[in-house]
């Protein structure tokens, strides 16, 4: 089996250190990625390529931790951007989970703010909610995952003019991975897209791209030696096939990625670089487990009852414990999630025996004792949904794998996400609503 390992971005791009104010990077938990500079944890898509020093009044202070203009085209300026773009990507995926947990089966909304709770209950997505906090689910979504792919491909275009070993630059690899995942990311999750004032596109179109970037990746990442990344673009990619309908592509990409793979969004206590989620349900009670996981005694779903109820006056707080502070990082892929991609196909092909030890060996790697391998289809198949339900619970999975089984209730609107009305207003392409 291959080592899934990368090297630490100190040892890859020590030019790093040059950069006025970064601070020595830390490497990632399990995959070598740096927790993010401050200096750069606030740039966007917008902000990406605008960065400058920043002057007040007439004081002649200035922000030595700002990328400026002339530093931008410089080889350490793209290990900043780079750090960026994850950043935006992190902080988009957090929210996400919030998001896709409330219109799933995950969460249940519990707070003040009525669109939610039309979500929650009646699969509806208000449009025209109020666009303060996180009310308008479609307008945060898109917003927030826009803002993580521009600078994924900005900083990736502005990495081919300065890094001179481009195919074989691991930051380049990265960056080709988050490109590839955000485009996923709005193929899975809206009905369809639109990318830079395009008209609207079906949401396969987001799937070309990424695939094309995912691919990108994994030819750099094999020229730079990172495994990981190249794994992580395969567990993408069979997630794409599995919707698609592509039960080879499927099996074949998810069978590629070695057990031991654990990409994570990264999360840390500092001002601005904290887990939105974990506010909006231990803090603020705007959201609460589903009652299907409350008390759980398993250790993939762990909860902890709060004692009051949330801002609707009725609805009890319970909290997820599988991220318990707001810089714990949280699963955003896993070799866990492969291997129950492989199952999946396997049960779709009627080979319950192949599934269920798939299914087994993620068991395994919990503590929990296996469960029959010999059980009938029609039994099967609603045991390893729950399965999958509890294994990959907060992963921003299951609104996904709902709408594929078929598990949404009837005329329930909220499937996938619409194009937002920001987006709508702003785009001269797209009908106004």
């Amino acid at each position: 089996m291959k080592e899934i390992t990368m090297k630490t971005m100190t040892e890859a791009v020590p030019a790093a250190a040059s950069i006025p104010g970064a601070m020595s990077p830390s490497p990632r938990r399990t995959t070598g990625i740096p927790r993010r500079p401050p200096a750069f944890a606030a740039l966007t898509s917008g902000a990406l390529l605008l960065a400058t020093l920043i002057t007040a009044c007439d004081f002649d202070a200035t922000d030595p931790t700002s990328i400026t203009e002339g530093s931008l085209g410089t080889d350490a300026s793209m290990t900043a951007l780079m750090v960026g773009a994850i950043f935006n990507y992190d902080f988009s995926y957090n929210r996400n989970i919030m998001f896709t947990g409330v219109i799933s089966d995950e969460l249940v909304a519990s707070g003040s703010w009525d669109p939610w709770h039309q979500a929650d209950k009646n699969g509806i997505l208000d449009l025209l909610a109020s666009e303060s906090d996180h009310i308008n689910i479609p307008w945060r979504m898109w917003r927030d995952l826009q803002r993580a792919r521009v600078s994924a491909v900005e900083t990736l275009d502005l990495m081919e003019g300065v890094v001179s070993d481009f195919g074989s630059d691991e930051r380049v690899a990265m960056m080709q991975l988050y490109a590839g995942m955000t485009h996923a990311d709005f193929g899975e999750l809206f009905c369809e897209v639109a990318f830079d004032g395009s008209a609207a596109l079906p949401r396969t179109d987001a799937f070309d791209r990424a695939e094309s970037f995912l691919e990108q990746a994994k030819s750099t990442a094999q020229s730079a030696q990172v495994d990981s990344i190249g794994a992580m673009a395969d567990l993408v990619l069979a997630r794409i096939a599995l919707d698609r309908g592509n039960s080879d592509e499927a099996l074949a990409r998810a069978a590629a990625v070695p057990d031991g793979l654990m990409w994570e969004a990264n999360f840390r206590d500092a001002a601005g670089e904290r887990a939105q989620f974990w506010f909006n349900n231990h803090d603020r009670g705007e959201s609460s487990v589903h009652p299907d996981f409350r008390g759980s005694d398993d250790p993939r779903t762990p909860t902890q009852d709060q004692g009051r109820v949330g801002p609707d006056t009725e609805t009890p707080v319970w909290a997820q414990m599988k991220y318990p502070t707001y810089n714990d990082n949280m699963i955003i892929g896993s070799w866990r999630e492969a291997r129950l991609i492989e199952a999946e196909v396997h049960l779709d092909r009627g080979d319950v025996a192949t599934a269920m030890e798939l299914v087994n060996r993620v068991r395994a790697d919990w503590e929990l004792d296996p469960l029959p391998t010999d059980i009938p289809l029609v039994e099967a198949v609603p045991l390893f949904q729950e399965e999958k339900r509890h294994s990959t619970w907060l992963e921003a999975r299951r609104m996904i794998d709902m709408r594929r089984w078929g598990l949404f209730p009837d005329g329930w609107g909220a499937t996938c996400v619409p194009i937002s009305r920001e987006e709508r207003l702003s785009n001269p392409n797209l009908p106004n609503i």
